[in-house]
């Protein structure tokens, strides 16, 4: 195999069933719900789409490109395979909201996405405490080193990277796949604990296994813990929004019937309406 240069980063390919077939699934199965809601008239955001095919493509990169090619003679290239999967894959496909886009489109919910259970384990904390306990198994342990020369452990390590990505970047990024108690402040206080958990495997792996595939686990997950705090943000800010338009819609409708100054504004927040002890 050619030595590693920056060419490589563009031109080295290992293609396989599965590094080729899983980000076609997956693109197939958001184009699909896509295509009925707007068949259907409905509208979905540019930037949503964009966001989950930027997934698919930097997926399909780290599964079948260099970091797949040169996973056996440069350890941190596959590192850096299974850290862009777990983290940026992870971001950018929760980022394209797929559960709305699917009930949305299908006007059914994924219930099994809603219950107990699922709520349980994808609660931002626990999935975070999960991710990097895996990840640093994963590395500690003979799995990495299996992957490296195997296909079938490559793939299965991808896999479970892609799952605990999904796991922690889906209910931070999603609209209402937490309780509702969770509110947008309390999301962002979690990002920023699961960009700290997220250093966790890459300075174990450093310090016990190896400096350069640590750091390139470590690297990766740092330079996506920004911009998910960011995008957590931005969804606070779309929430504000949308509470204020509810809260404006409402004062409009009772000054129109005539009901104007009967109730103090703060009152017809739901939020502080409840904090306040009003009763419908």
């Amino acid at each position: 195999m050619a030595p590693l240069s920056p060419a490589r980063f563009l031109d080295a390919w290992a293609p396989s069933w599965f590094g080729l077939g899983l980000p076609l699934l997956l693109a197939v199965a958001y184009a699909v719900p896509l295509l009925r809601l707007r068949r259907s008239g409905g509208q979905w955001p540019p930037l949503r789409s964009a966001s989950y095919l930027g997934g698919i493509v930097v997926l399909a990169w780290s599964l079948a490109g260099p970091p797949a090619a040169y996973r056996e003679a440069v350890p941190w290239m596959g590192a850096m395979g299974v850290g862009l999967v777990a983290a940026v894959v992870g971001l950018g496909l929760a980022l394209g909201d797929p559960v709305a886009l699917w009930e949305t489109a299908t006007g059914r919910t994924a219930g099994w996405l809603r219950g107990r259970l699922a709520r349980a384990i994808m609660f931002p904390l626990v999935a975070s405490v999960v991710s990097a306990a895996v990840l640093t198994i994963a590395f500690t342990s003979t799995w990495y080193a299996r992957a490296q020369v195997s296909p079938g452990s490559w793939a299965l390590l991808q896999l479970t990277a892609l799952a605990i990505g999904l796991l922690v970047n889906l209910p931070l990024l999603s609209e209402d796949l937490l309780p509702a108690w969770c509110g947008p402040g309390l999301k962002t206080l979690l990002a920023f604990v699961d960009g700290l958990l997220d250093a966790v495997p890459g300075i174990v792996v450093m310090t016990t296994v190896d400096k350069w595939v640590g750091g390139a686990l470590l690297a990766v997950a740092e330079a996506v813990g920004v911009p998910m705090i960011f995008a957590v943000l931005a969804g606070w800010v779309r929430s504000d929004a949308r509470e204020a338009a509810e809260v404006d819609a409402h004062l409009d409708a009772q000054e129109a019937a005539g009901e104007g100054g009967t109730t103090p504004w703060w009152l017809a927040d739901p939020d502080l309406a409840r904090r306040y002890g009003r009763r419908e």
